[in-house]
């Protein structure tokens, strides 16, 4: 079971990859990793590829 909630600062983080679509087909990616004990945002990256350097 995952549990998504944390006692101390840095002791999980996730990450997610959302895609946004804008003008003529063309798209961006937001890569964000958040720290589950504040939900503080750890880092971020916009990139207009998902690939593995946006990730990590």
């Amino acid at each position: 079971m995952i549990k998504f909630q944390a006692t101390f600062p840095n002791e999980k983080w996730v990450t997610d990859v959302t895609e946004f679509k804008y003008r003529d087909g063309k798209k961006a990616y937001l890569s964000v990793i958040l720290d589950l004990y504040d939900r503080s945002i750890v880092s971020y990256v916009l990139s207009h590829r998902n690939d593995n350097p946006l990730v990590f």
